[in-house]
């Protein structure tokens, strides 16, 4: 109710912007992802409006709904100065319109303080004898869009990286839609053997009430230890606030310093804000894992499109290179296929940190060129030991080698 109510009242305020236009104050227009609908959206962000309005009385802020999929248009056609979205839909965008982020966001967590990055949290009811990410294999896997950064991809990649495709080899994998609660439900009354969900939500609904922390089993913790919240995966940079290449630099360094001072701003006391800002946070991690999930979909797609077409193929095609190949067949004996262990494969980061333990590097070492900490090198290091089936260091670079 107090949503649609918001709603109504911002929608008047829109009726009425021309008059007030008419006064000569500029209007800077948020585009904010309403990724839970326009009413959602207009209520999350209403603080964050109001904030602004009156820690830049010079400026009348409005909220302009975008989706995943209007977004870009929407940019495009002028009809936002600035964008707040997951890091995920901010990289894509990012490679198509110039924009800076001008301020990271900041949740905060359930041991009481704010954090500027999250992952996912890949999980199973505790009694389903689930423990580990290749148990996925046959089972059935509950997420909410392949499109949502911290709802399905960041828990893609853990998944990839231990070598289970969720797209071809689970029995079913189901995307709910928001909101993400409906997840957990799914798991916790057997419609689903796996859940991934942004972190941070379980500790929200067992803080409440709904379940406890013993109905279920957390998997691939190891992913990451220094985090308040139950994390599967890496971690990533929370959604960032962008301005577009045309905003005015006064514009765009007034809004900037607002949100740096919001967390102590006497504005900010008053208008009950969901998040705090930091400055500007670095998303390649965002982009290596964007990059990544594209071309591995983008494969998937060309796998599917092949597989719906192969009576076509193999008439045209395939039939006229079969023939083809056992003509030459009759006339010199095939070659004998090389000799060799099929070496493993790896991801980039364990390439990486591969060819520094080659060359003699410490995990601290190995922490600070990559720009990571000492735990996630290990956390690979274990993962490059099991994978060429090595009991030191000294012996998985013979066995690389």
């Amino acid at each position: 109710m107090l949503k649609r109510l918001i709603a109504v009242i911002m929608m008047a305020l829109a009726c009425c912007s021309p008059a007030r236009a008419q006064d000569n104050t500029p209007i800077a227009r948020i585009g904010v992802l309403a990724y839970l609908g326009y009413e959602d959206a207009l209520a999350r962000w209403h603080g964050l409006k109001t904030y602004l309005d009156s820690s830049l009385p010079a400026y009348r802020f409005e909220l302009v709904p975008l989706t995943l999929a209007s977004a870009s248009t929407q940019i495009a056609s002028g009809q936002v100065d600035f964008v707040l979205t997951n890091p995920g839909h901010f990289v894509d965008l990012s490679a198509k319109h110039a924009m800076s982020v001008i301020a990271s966001r900041s949740v905060l967590q359930s041991d009481g303080h704010y954090e500027s990055d999250f992952g996912s949290l890949i999980f199973a009811r505790a009694d389903t004898g689930i423990t580990v990410l290749t148990d996925a294999a046959g089972k059935t896997v509950a997420a909410i869009d392949k499109m949502a950064f911290g709802g399905f991809q960041t828990a893609w990649r853990e998944f990839d990286n231990a070598g289970l495709n969720l797209f071809t080899e689970t029995a079913e994998l189901v995307f709910v839609g928001f909101p993400m609660d409906e997840v957990v439900t799914r798991v916790a009354t057997g419609r689903a053997d796996i859940g991934i969900v942004r972190s941070g939500l379980i500790e929200r609904l067992i803080a409440d009430g709904h379940y406890n922390a013993s109905d279920f089993t957390y998997l691939n913790t190891s992913a990451t230890y220094d985090h308040p919240n139950r994390i599967s995966t890496r971690l990533y940079p929370e959604w960032p606030f962008a301005a577009l290449a045309g905003v005015d630099p006064a514009l765009r360094d007034s809004v900037a310093l607002a949100l740096l001072s919001a967390k102590t701003s006497p504005h900010s006391e008053a208008r009950r804000l969901r998040y705090v800002w930091t400055a500007p946070v670095a998303y390649h991690a965002v982009e290596e894992l964007n990059e990544a999930y594209a071309q591995r979909v983008e494969a998937l797609s060309l796998l599917q499109k092949l597989w719906r077409s192969w009576p076509l193929l193999i008439g045209s095609v395939l039939l006229p290179l079969l023939l083809l190949a056992a003509a030459l067949r009759l006339k010199r004996p095939l070659a004998r296929p090389p000799s060799g262990t099929p070496q493993p494969e790896l991801t980039n980061r364990e390439r990486e940190i591969l060819g520094l333990i080659a060359e003699g590097f410490s995990s601290k070492e190995i922490a600070r060129k990559l720009g990571i900490s000492p735990k996630t090198v290990e956390f690979h290091r274990a993962n490059l030991l099991k994978k060429y089936e090595a009991r030191s260091s000294s012996q998985l670079v013979a066995l690389a080698s």
